[in-house]
């Protein structure tokens, strides 16, 4: 027991001494664990796929829109899970493709708690659309305009603690300060921020036979942003529909609906509405989600998998 708490240790110490870049936003984020954590792969223990696609501010020229293409699975008697993933944001002028290869070792814990110890290789490309940009900004300074494309490595880590009725979870999903915008490292801080540091968690507990409870949060910290909090509180009613609502400290409140087609399928959408001065600009964001698993029944699971 000691070695894995060495190893906890040792991950998360490498989340703290190096410089990275800000991450997308999901509203979604109890849905989409592997975009934030690698430690998530393989924890539904079985071939899951899932797709999510967001428009935040609408309305607002240049804002960010984002997908996120992600499929992970356990092999050797889950004592292991592996995941790719794909992430592709544009803000602006600026669009980022994100490609991630991701690796946990999962230790069971007993009582039917696993804790995963991930760890990601990324490789992000990133291009300047000079066809965006307003004439009068040609000379702005922290543009370089002599090289449109870059493509630069980067890895993540974290550690994940799932058991059957809740979960906690921390991570860094980048971790080298490696921008693909600009070589200088002025530059890069502005246009890429700092590392952001990511604490979920949630649980799940029944009120009656037809209708459960399911709250979750993620906290986010960012040397060069504000503290940022999600707090969910969401209701599943006959294992098939899903009702939440979000509120994201000082920037939105939040609805989500989904439905669970069946055990393997299971599609969503989530609205923000703005609370902040951008409610002058932009009525909010969406998101659009949809999940796939595979060899549910082969896997010999008879009960769907919330976390």
């Amino acid at each position: 027991m000691r070695r894995y708490f060495y190893l906890v240790i040792f991950i998360i110490s490498l989340s703290w001494t190096a410089e990275g870049q800000s991450d997308p936003h999901y509203t979604q984020f109890m849905h989409n664990k592997l975009a934030i954590n690698p430690a998530y792969a393989g924890n539904k223990e079985m071939l899951t796929f899932t797709a999510l696609y967001r428009n935040q501010w609408s309305g607002v020229t240049g804002a960010p829109t984002t997908y996120s293409i992600n499929g992970h699975t356990s092999f050797f008697d889950n004592r292991n899970g592996v995941g790719l993933s794909l992430v592709g944001d544009q803000h602006g002028f600026y669009k980022t493709i994100n490609v991630g290869l991701d690796y946990a070792y999962r230790m069971p814990m007993g009582n039917g708690a696993t804790l995963s110890l991930g760890i990601s290789g990324k490789l992000d490309y990133g291009k300047v659309d000079f066809s965006l940009i307003d004439p009068y900004d040609m000379d702005d300074e922290d543009i370089d305009m002599t090289q449109n494309t870059r493509l630069r490595p980067n890895f993540g880590a974290g550690v994940f603690y799932s058991h059957p009725q809740y979960y906690i979870g921390l991570s860094a999903p980048n971790v080298m300060r490696t921008s693909v915008y600009s070589d200088n490292p002025s530059q890069a801080a502005s246009i890429n921020n700092m590392r952001s540091y990511y604490l979920m968690g949630g649980f799940m507990t029944r009120i009656n036979h037809a209708v459960q409870f399911k709250p979750a949060m993620l906290l986010t910290f960012n040397p060069n942003a504000p503290f940022e909090m999600d707090m969910n509180a969401s209701f599943l009613f006959m294992d098939k529909i899903w009702v939440g609502a979000s509120y994201r400290l000082g920037d939105s409140v939040d609805a989500m609906f989904q439905y669970q087609f069946s055990p393997q399928l299971r599609a969503g959408v989530a609205v923000d509405l703005t609370t902040s001065e951008l409610n002058q600009y932009s009525p909010g964001s969406f998101e659009v989600m949809l999940e796939y698993s595979l060899n549910f029944e082969s896997k010999g699971l008879n009960h769907l998998r919330y976390f």
